[in-house]
Parts: structure tokens; sequence; C-alpha cells
């Protein structure tokens, strides 16, 4: 039997995967090569749903009218009298006249029949000057609309299902969980000889958001940062290697270079 030569890089990401929620990763026990498929919805375990709680009343109270608001029927509708009546109104026959209207109500349409009408500017120079006028562009898309007949767009049909994953050739690579990071992280600042820098990740562990938290922590010490990142690929090889070993399979890591 072959030894199976796997990437150590595409390995440490794929054990480490624990943010992508939709992503699965499998190992080709033919190749040695890591690949990733998005889930099926009936793969991905939906989120735990939150209590259901009453919600908040209104503020103000509520603005909804009561029944009883108007115990002796709807108020009486006002009429706005008139100042003039119809009576008072001029009888004249001066006043049937349009002289006492606004002047601007007088002006004539201009673009009524007689009035002002539109031009092309430039065929209206070309008539002075006895020059042509312009020929209209063609368009140049008009003749391969007319020669390509417009054929439908086919229908959408029922979209394939992805093919299934062969488990015996193609096992899933098991994918080291928050918890499991955050054991790691305390297991390291137990190790680590700086007691200042130990107790700064430790108080970082118990915040809400402890990788936040974590990460704040890493951006203030360099050197310490290098550490954990070596720590932690060397811990998470481990978890890949022991899960190697149940399958009945002789594999080898290959390291990059300037990688111990």
């Amino acid at each position: 039997m072959s030894t199976l030569r796997i990437d150590a890089d595409a390995l440490f990401r794929a054990i480490t995967a624990s943010s992508y929620k939709l992503l699965a990763y499998h190992l080709d026990l033919e190749t040695g090569e890591v690949i990733a498929r998005t889930m099926q919805p009936d793969e991905v375990a939906d989120a735990p749903q939150g209590p259901s709680v009453k919600p908040l009343p209104k503020m103000g109270g509520d603005l909804t009218p009561k029944k009883d608001a108007a115990p002796f029927g709807p108020p009486p509708v006002t009429v706005k009298k008139k100042l003039f009546s119809d009576a008072d109104l001029p009888r004249k026959p001066a006043f049937e006249g349009g002289f006492w209207q606004r002047e601007e109500r007088r002006k004539p349409d201009i673009f009524a029949g007689g009035g002002f009408r539109r031009e092309s500017g430039t065929k209206k120079l070309a008539e002075i000057f006895g020059e042509p006028a312009p020929k209209k562009k063609a368009d140049p898309f008009a003749q391969a609309q007319a020669a390509k007949p417009h054929e439908p767009a086919p229908a959408a049909g029922p979209t394939a299902a992805a093919p299934a994953v062969d488990e015996t050739t193609r096992p899933r690579i098991p994918v080291a969980g928050e918890q499991q990071h955050l054991e790691w992280v305390a297991a390291f600042a137990r190790g680590f000889g700086d007691p200042e820098i130990r107790d700064q990740i430790l108080a970082a562990l118990k915040t809400a958001k402890p990788f936040a938290s974590l990460e704040r922590v890493l951006r203030k010490h360099q050197r310490m940062s290098q550490q954990w990142e070596l720590y932690f690929r060397r811990r998470a090889l481990d978890c890949a290697e022991a899960w190697l070993a149940t399958l009945n399979v002789q594999w080898e890591l290959v390291e990059p270079e300037g990688v111990r």
C-alpha cells in the first residue's frame, strides 16, 4: 500500500475551520487531497431558538380609540360659514367679462394652433444656407435584431441534487469546536512563563466574547502571538494525526519549507 501524502497546511485549515458552518472537509484516500464542499440543508444543524418573550408595551400607552370614548355618539359636523352668500355676488353684466381677471390668465397659449411651433435648429440652419438636411444615423443593432429571430429563454428545470459523498473513499475531517479552542488557549496560558501575560489571557477567556478579547491580547504582545500560533498549529495537527490513525492507512504529513 502506498503512503498517502497529505498537505499539512490544508489539513490544519480543515481541522480549525469551526467558523464555517456550511462547509464540510473531506480527505481523498486515493490522492491525499483535502476537498471542501457545501453541505446540504439537512446536514446543517439548526441554531437553538431563544426563549419567547412577550412584546414590550407601546410607548405612551395604547393609542387605539376606546369604544366608550364618545358615550353620546359622534360629535356634530360643523360647516364653515361663507363670507358672502350667493345673493351678495355681483350681478351686473360688466362683471361677467374677463377684464377683472388676472393678467396671466388672459395670455394666449403660445403652443396653440397659430402660436409657437417647435423646430429643429439643425434643419432650420440647413434651409437658410441651402444645405441638405443631415441624414438620421442608422441603428447598427437594428439589422442584427431583424436577422436573428428572438428565441425564448429555456425554462428553468429542477436543479439536480448534488451527488452523495462516499464516506469510504472520502471520509469527513472532524472539526475542532470552539470549546476545544478555548481549552487549548487555557493550556497555553498556564504553561506560559510571564505571569502578567498569563493573567491577561485567562481574563480574556472569561469575557462574553473570548475570541475577540484574545485577539486584542495577541496584538499587544507580538512575541507571545507567534508562540501561540506555533502551539495552536501543533495541537491541531496532533488531533489530525489521532484521527488519521483510525483510518488504517499509511499517511505522511508534508510540511511547507520553513515550518518545523
